[in-house]
């Protein structure tokens, strides 16, 4: 059972025995005389506790329900990670899936063999094998939460940890291509069957060669305008939750869009795009757009975090694998070759050129 945001047990009277009592879940706990202060005070305690368990009856650690460790994760998660609301959408997507499989379970029942047919369930729905052990991975997160939190046993998030991921060749997983960059000359013909907001969407994410996310997320508070060349923060990115600082450099072209969207803005903590109805751009949004434009230009479909991996690929032929790093945002040279930290300024000057 669990119980609404503002509902609390009773404190109710044991008419043969005169003893108060209250319910949580199935189980009664007498307080001792109805209407003492010993049996009120006894009453507010187990009520403290209850609150503090997230309003959850008291199992033991190998009894609480996989669906409620579940609801208990995610409370928390929305209260406490910053997730995007494209990443929490996609969390609560596949821990709905645990949720059908093994909610009615308890999370003791849990094993390795359990956590596999997850696994499965996801390889079968012909899911990329990186993106099945990204999936994985925010299941085994949900449970090392449940040992932290001592709601699971300890033994559980251990044993757990001893699944590994799939490796290349060793799995009936599918491994999909590379992401190639997009030819900007398949970009131009695209450009003339979008709408005019994801039209500019994808020129200024070319210019800046950020991620589809980078541009989705983009206000104009995050962004500080007292330079020659802007520098975008974005409030959520990728790398965020590892502690990382994410900076853009914006260029003069990217700038000359923007100011169209600036011109207009009466509230700059508002989203630079939106659609029709005024809400946020999500990445299927995005990419459902580019899509149907690429259709009707009649030309092979590209999604739009290919436009990285062509602005990855003209800086790197330009300026050199150093400053391609810098204007990616890589911590690692070996990350940017798939298409020590590296100064702003490198990626500043790369944008006053290209973007």
């Amino acid at each position: 059972m669990i119980y609404a945001r503002k509902q609390l047990p009773k404190y109710c009277k044991h008419k043969p025995s005169g003893r108060a009592y209250v319910r949580i879940g199935s189980k009664m706990y007498y307080l001792g005389k109805y209407g003492s202060d010993i049996s009120r005070r006894e009453y507010d305690r187990i009520i403290a506790e209850f609150v503090a368990n997230g309003r959850q009856p008291f199992y033991g650690a190998d009894e609480i329900l996989v669906e409620a460790l579940i609801a208990r994760f995610l409370d928390y998660a929305e209260k406490e990670l910053n997730y995007s609301t494209p990443a929490e959408g996609r969390i609560r997507k596949i821990l709905r899936l645990l949720n059908k499989l093994y909610g009615k379970q308890p999370v003791s029942a849990f094993t390795p063999a359990a956590l596999k047919v997850v696994r499965q369930q996801f390889v079968d729905c012909k899911f990329a094998r990186n993106t099945v052990n990204n999936y994985v991975g925010i299941i085994k997160q949900v449970f090392y939460w449940g040992c932290e939190e001592e709601i699971v046993p300890a033994e559980v998030g251990a044993a757990l940890r001893m699944v590994k991921h799939l490796q290349a060749g060793r799995t009936s997983a599918v491994d999909y291509d590379a992401v190639e960059p997009v030819a900007d000359d398949i970009v131009e013909k695209t450009l003339p069957h979008l709408k005019p907001t994801v039209r500019d969407m994808v020129k200024v994410q070319r210019l800046i060669s950020g991620r589809p996310q980078d541009i989705f997320n983009m206000r104009f508070c995050d962004i500080d305008r007292s330079e020659a060349i802007w520098r975008y923060t974005p409030f959520t990115h990728k790398t965020k939750k590892r502690g990382k600082v994410r900076e853009i450099p914006i260029g003069p072209k990217a700038q000359q869009i923007l100011q169209l969207y600036l011109a207009k803005c009466t509230d700059e903590t508002a989203f630079v795009f939106t659609t029709s109805r005024g809400n946020q751009c999500s990445g299927g949004y995005y990419c459902n757009a580019v899509n149907t434009a690429c259709d009707k230009a009649e030309v092979e479909r590209w999604s739009p975090n290919q436009l990285r991996h062509a602005g990855g690929t003209e800086i790197r032929s330009k300026f050199g694998l150093e400053y391609a790093q810098a204007s990616l945002g890589h911590s690692r040279a070996r990350t940017t070759e798939i298409y020590a930290k590296v100064s702003y300024e490198k990626a500043a000057m790369v944008a006053k050129e290209i973007g």
